[in-house]
């Protein structure tokens, strides 16, 4: 028997459709999505970064070495700090460069400067970067434990790129698709531009594939491997997420998933799974789909999966957040 489960993972944080266009020349970006072959696109309402006025600011800051702040999305909010003690500690710097540190702030965008010899960006936090950040548990940020109300995204599209990445598919080639949703939707927040509502997403695929052999009938299968075919892996879960989440602007459906003849349904496995890794929940008319990490960076205990069984040729998405 052969069983598979593949996970969705963000190869970069998630981008406004905005933010999109400024990393085009951006070379180091660029390099992390060429991971990436499946891309979604989304919309929630537009996020700010709230800050007290000047003088409480700095004094708090002069005390505490912490950067207080709120995170709004409409009429929500959270709040917490940025410990720039545990971020020099986290990127193994000396506390003697504490002195040379430089701090923008801005309601979309923090970053921290060294500007010790050459000024070098320590780390910088983009309303979306700063979510993922949270997701992934990293020791300098204290506070903000209902982030999970603002991981969740009005999903408009799933697309797949075969020949290039997906970044080059999405943002540097015309998109028929990402042009029509900037031009139809209109903005949750009032007095918000749509561009920088619409979020995008590039995922990588991350697989398990598990065997379990019946001498000596399937001696011949050891070593074959069902993973190699990256591809094949990339257009199902594009066929198995389209078809379960029904997106509006996916004008083809794929009803007859996963009866297609390049799919994984017609290959030595027997089932499969799709789920993702990251603490984001995607809605659509029909359904939502509820992604889980956990503090290993392993998929959550409550990550929905969408579940292919070959012996009837059934798909489904198995919900698991209220389960038990």
């Amino acid at each position: 028997m052969r069983s598979q489960i593949h996970y969705l993972e963000l190869v970069y944080p998630p981008i406004s459709n905005q933010e999109s266009e400024w990393l085009k020349e951006d070379m180091e970006s660029l390099d992390w999505f060429k991971r990436s072959k499946i891309y979604f696109i989304g919309q929630r309402a537009e996020s700010k970064f709230v800050f007290e006025s000047e003088s409480k600011f700095l004094l708090k800051f002069r005390i505490s070495g912490k950067i207080e702040f709120s995170f709004k999305m409409g009429e929500r909010d959270s709040s917490g700090s940025l410990d720039l003690i545990r971020l020099f500690k986290y990127y193994n710097l000396p506390l003697t460069d504490f002195g040379n540190l430089e701090v923008e702030l801005g309601d979309k965008l923090i970053r921290i400067w060294n500007t010790n010899d050459v000024p070098e960006v320590i780390d910088w936090f983009t309303t979306e970067k700063f979510l993922y950040d949270l997701s992934r548990k990293v020791p300098f940020f204290s506070g903000f434990e209902n982030y999970r109300e603002f991981t969740k995204y009005r999903l408009h599209y799933i697309g797949i790129s075969e020949k290039n990445d997906s970044f080059n598919r999405l943002v540097v080639k015309p998109h028929d698709k990402r042009l029509r949703i900037l031009s139809n939707e209109f903005p949750q927040n009032f007095g918000s531009r749509i561009t920088d509502e619409i979020v995008l997403f590039f995922f990588d695929i991350k697989s398990l594939e598990i065997k379990q052999y019946q001498y000596p009938t399937d001696f011949n299968e050891i070593g074959k491997n069902e993973l190699e075919n990256r591809l094949r892996i990339f257009k199902d879960a594009e066929r198995a997420f389209v078809r379960i989440l029904d997106t509006d602007y996916n004008e083809v459906k794929f009803k007859n998933y996963p009866n297609y003849m390049n799919s994984l349904f017609n290959s030595t496995v027997e089932r499969y799974s799709f789920s993702i890794n990251e603490d984001i929940e995607f809605v659509t008319d029909k359904t939502t789909i509820y992604g889980d990490r956990d503090l290993y960076g392993l998929t959550g205990a409550y990550a929905d999966f969408i579940f292919v069984n070959k012996d009837d040729g059934s798909v489904e998405l198995v919900k698991m957040k209220n389960q038990g």
